[in-house]
């Protein structure tokens, strides 16, 4: 990797990795500890299933890897390892690192939100995308059905016990119309959630962990745009009157537009998790009270200037009953308790600022170096980059 000067470096970024080793390794193993109880017998054991943006050095999965909490198989091949990047080369460079992992080539929002009309067909089979019977073929029409046969592998290795959305990018774009393409790519993952385990036997998952990473901003959304944020939040007080006084302890105001209008920031860690929490729930899933959503919070320098990146973790249950066992627009009354929880400590709990004088520097630094002693093990040509 090139260090071009003022710019981010991902991967020795010491705040990126007391996230990493301090908030998704011990979830990440609280989670494979909830798999190990859920199985009745050793046939029903199995490996935990990752699914990550984990960029060509795979830390965190070398992180997880070292922890034993993914686990290769037999042949030491990471198959329970899946990630998506943006063109081939960036995947073949990845699976150099961690052999084994399927990798997903294209952008990833395009790719979920991507227009099957087979879709309800196809999910339980293998069987080859059948050439386009209306389509010329053409370049574009090819290269639509190739994106075609990536989304519909990446739909049938669902579910995942660990979902790390580590996207590095705005959740809310001015140019997106309302609530924007990403959390409607969300909306489709969390469904795709819901299909059963195929191996060793067909069940659903009734909890996974979530991992969700974006950059406070943009400021410039436009007025309509803030506007439908403010309205959602406006919502919930109405619903909730012990939210007023907890909004007004920690905002000083209890008027979302006047909160909106003189800090832009605080509006956004109100609005973001909280509609995070209700695209779950739309999902038949909702988020544990305890602990709830933990958010971490730092600044990076850039060639532009710096900016703040917000970490959120939380684990997920699904609703029980589920949403075929209830009526139209019902929650399960355990997930709607939740939910109220949840979003109260939203609005009363402040986000966790992560410093270089709050965090152990040379624990991480350790840590690193052991990380990237691992990657040697599996590419032996890896040159690891300075701490």
């Amino acid at each position: 990797m090139v260090n071009v000067p003022g710019a981010f470096q991902y991967e020795t970024c010491l705040l990126k990795h007391h996230v990493r080793a301090n908030v998704w390794l011990p979830m990440a193993k609280e989670q494979l500890k909830a798999i190990r109880a859920s199985v009745k017998s050793e046939k029903e054991k199995r490996r935990l299933r990752y699914f990550t943006f984990c960029a060509v050095g795979a830390i965190d999965v070398l992180m997880l890897d070292l922890a034993k909490v993914v686990r290769t198989s037999e042949n030491g091949r990471f198959d329970t390892i899946y990630f998506f990047d943006k063109d081939d080369e960036r995947v073949a460079e990845t699976t150099r690192r961690i052999p084994g992992a399927i990798g997903f080539v294209g952008d990833f929002v395009d790719t979920v939100l991507l227009d099957d009309p087979q879709e309800a067909t196809f999910v339980d089979t293998l069987e080859a995308l059948e050439p386009s019977q209306t389509e010329l073929d053409e370049l574009a029409t090819r290269a639509k059905q190739r994106q075609l046969a990536v989304r519909r592998q990446f739909i049938q290795a669902f579910p995942f016990d660990v979902v790390n959305l580590d996207l590095e990018e705005f959740l809310f774009k001015d140019r997106d119309e309302y609530p924007g393409r990403l959390i409607n790519a969300l909306r489709k993952v969390f469904a795709w959630q819901c299909r059963q385990l195929a191996q060793p036997k067909p069940v659903p998952l009734d909890s996974f962990t979530l991992f969700f990473t974006t950059q406070v901003g943009p400021p410039n959304l436009s007025d309509e745009y803030q506007a439908r944020l403010e309205g959602n939040l406006n919502t919930n007080l109405a619903a909730d009157a012990e939210l007023i006084e907890l909004l007004r302890q920690r905002a000083g105001a209890d008027d979302v537009s006047t909160i909106r209008g003189r800090d832009f920031d605080l509006f956004f860690k109100l609005a973001m998790p909280k509609m995070l929490a209700a695209t779950l729930m739309e999902a038949d899933w909702y988020i544990d009270p305890a602990p709830g959503i933990g958010i971490y919070e730092f600044e990076r320098d850039s060639i532009s200037g710096p900016y703040k990146m917000l970490h959120l973790a939380m684990r997920v249950r699904r609703q029980e009953p589920p949403v075929e066992r209830r009526g139209p627009r019902e929650d399960a009354p355990a997930a709607a308790d939740a939910y109220r929880t949840v979003v109260r400590r939203v609005f009363s709990e402040q986000e966790q600022i992560v410093t270089l004088d709050s965090i152990d520097q040379d624990a991480l630094k350790q840590s690193l170096t052991s990380v990237f002693a691992r990657r040697k093990r599996y590419y032996p040509e890896d040159e690891p980059p300075e701490i």
